[in-house]
């Protein structure tokens, strides 16, 4: 096949992309906004781009490129981040994050040896992970339209559940699936937050499309690694669409929009 079935753009996505346009210009000519909040999934207020327009709601903060403080890869480098744009830390935020919060930085730290510090000291290896965040971040977001967070949240329990030695790695498996509920309980938060049910799964393409950018945002405001990557979704999102385009439930032009 070829583009030929495709729709001509609409006048509400030309509108979207203005915007989007013209308030990446206006900063890029002045200064991104930043917050001095530390981030969080569900903490942050809802924010959109014109909400009236809008038909699939969602972005990183609460305003359209404001820029995500996050304390817990290292408070230092977050925090010169903000002095060197003009914004002072929050003297408690500080306090929080070197005294009683061990970020991913005090963790490599931790981790290095004494070798490793002093090579890096010298200057002689290039590409270790302090200072900033690395890797990648591919997750299976499609999984939220599939199912729905009740049943996702469920099998978490099954798994946690299913974990029944007593040892070192049982335990720490245990947490951390623990901490996956919690996260999935912390998305259904942000879809309330934007009058979004994610607990139940997608029915159509424009909700399979919403769920999948509540999961996409989710990650994307608290995860600052070097790439956050929404994966292969538009098979999945395609599925849902030709389903629709035969049941006549949206048209072509409403299904690209």
């Amino acid at each position: 096949g070829d583009e030929s079935f495709l729709a001509g753009v609409t006048e509400r996505s030309l509108h979207i992309k203005k915007i989007i346009e013209e308030t990446k210009a206006h900063y890029e000519a002045t200064r991104f906004p930043y917050d001095t909040r530390p981030t969080s999934i569900a903490d942050i207020p809802a924010g959109f781009i014109d909400k009236d327009k809008e038909l699939i709601f969602g972005i990183q903060n609460d305003e359209l490129f404001k820029l995500n403080f996050m304390p817990k890869g290292g408070i230092r480098m977050a925090e010169t981040t903000l002095k060197e744009n003009g914004y002072e830390p929050d003297p408690a935020v500080h306090e929080i994050f070197t005294k009683h919060v061990t970020t991913v930085n005090d963790g490599i730290f931790r981790a290095y040896t004494s070798n490793i510090r002093r090579a890096r000291h010298a200057h002689t290896v290039t590409g270790l992970p302090d200072a900033y965040s690395r890797g990648r971040i591919i997750g299976v977001y499609a999984r939220l339209a599939l199912y729905g967070a009740d049943y996702l949240m469920q099998e978490k329990v099954n798994d946690w559940n299913a974990i029944t030695e007593i040892d070192e790695e049982s335990i720490r498996l245990r947490e951390e699936i623990n901490l996956q509920y919690q996260a999935l309980g912390e998305v259904v938060k942000l879809g309330d937050l934007y009058g979004v049910d994610v607990r139940r799964p997608a029915e159509n393409v424009k909700e399979a499309i919403q769920w999948v950018n509540i999961a996409f945002m989710a990650v994307c405001r608290v995860i600052n690694g070097a790439a956050t990557s929404l994966g292969r979704v538009p098979i999945v999102l395609d599925i849902f669409a030709e389903r629709d385009l035969a049941r006549g439930t949206f048209t072509e032009s409403e299904i690209q929009e």
